[in-house]
């Protein structure tokens, strides 16, 4: 999904530059590059969660979990484990309805009148996909297995640093 992510970067910045250059060069914007940025936005964020989650990308506050012991760290484990798939599977829930309340009352775009629905669906999935990826880390750390991926290294760059 983060290949998808990443396209959706690419054509987010293609369509910047296109709009931007045809301003400039012949005064005449490209109609509907705000709300179709908005919408590949979409696509970017909530596609590249499950990947970020994965490579332990996510920002961590542990002010407090350096400070305890083993049995607490487990007990806090479990806890921020089963909170946060209830609640991220929560929102997957509330915005496939919201996808589908879209579907049904004929939402568009102002401008290029694209139905809002995929987008809405498509962040329904990639927040379900990024509950499944905390899911599999809370089991593999239950299981006492290593819970980060390796970063992909594709553009040299490394797991984010931690907090």
């Amino acid at each position: 999904m983060h290949y998808l992510a990443g396209m959706a970067l690419l054509a987010m910045l293609a369509l910047t530059v296109a709009d931007i250059a045809g301003r400039t060069l012949f005064n005449e914007p490209l109609p509907g590059t705000v709300e179709v940025t908005a919408l590949l936005l979409v696509i970017v964020v909530f596609l590249g969660l499950g990947h970020s989650e994965d490579l332990g990308d996510h920002i961590t506050v542990d002010l407090l979990y350096v400070r305890v012991g083993k049995r607490v760290k487990a007990a806090l484990n479990i806890f921020a484990g089963v909170v946060s798939v209830v609640v991220i599977g929560l929102m997957a829930f509330q915005i496939y309805h919201f996808a589908l309340r879209q579907r049904d009352s004929g939402a568009e775009t102002p401008v290029l009148e694209w139905p809002i629905w995929p987008f809405a669906l498509a962040a329904a999935f990639g927040t379900l996909l990024y509950a499944l990826a905390i899911a599999v880390k809370f089991v593999l750390r239950a299981l006492d297995e290593p819970t980060e991926a390796e970063p992909s290294n594709t553009l040299g760059e490394v797991s984010g640093p931690e907090i």
